[in-house]
């Protein structure tokens, strides 16, 4: 809970703390996701399609003005564990510790972002602790204007910040190249 020192412990003992921080443990803190976040404070940003048209209005709220890194999911295929939706979160927040580590990044510089559009995971959508939106996945050109939205946002508010798309469905992220 304490973003300093585990930055700091990070920094210092990266080589023990990678196992920790990334593959194999952040898939389980994002199956766990919906219980951890109660207890931990947030860290991250989640966007839905409620912020359509406000994408921007929302990233001016963020506190950081010099971000340098955004890490960005849908959660839709999560470390071969398939379809985690919001509860993807751990993967942004994991990776970006290992940029902060390895590639010297301040992490006050780096958000993660979630775009929950939803979960196809029957097991997620009758979860009570499930913190992402209690819908099936939004698809088609509905889902495609969010993303397009979000990046034309990032540019705007970030436009030094490198972004990550992390962990798409593989024929969604091909339409996204596109």
């Amino acid at each position: 809970t304490n973003e300093r020192l585990c930055s700091a412990a990070c920094l210092r003992h990266i080589d023990e703390l990678m196992p920790i921080i990334y593959t194999p443990v952040v898939g389980a803190a994002c199956v766990e996701y919906g219980r951890v976040f109660r207890q931990c404070p947030p860290r991250g940003m989640f966007l839905s399609l409620r912020d359509a048209g406000r994408v921007a209005e929302r990233l001016r709220a963020w506190p950081e003005k010099d971000i340098r890194a955004i890490v960005f999911t849908d959660g839709e295929r999560i470390l071969g564990l398939g379809d985690l939706g919001a509860n993807g979160m751990g993967i942004p927040i994991g990776k970006l510790a290992l940029y902060c580590a390895y590639g010297g990044i301040a992490p006050h510089r780096v958000m993660p972002v979630v775009l929950d559009v939803g979960t196809n995971n029957e097991s997620l959508l009758n979860d009570p602790l499930y913190v992402g939106m209690h819908h099936e996945r939004l698809e088609g050109q509905e889902y495609l204007d969010l993303v397009d939205e979000f990046m034309d946002a990032v540019h705007a508010r970030f436009p030094s910040a490198v972004i990550q798309f992390e962990d798409f469905e593989n024929s969604k992220a091909n339409t996204l190249l596109e």
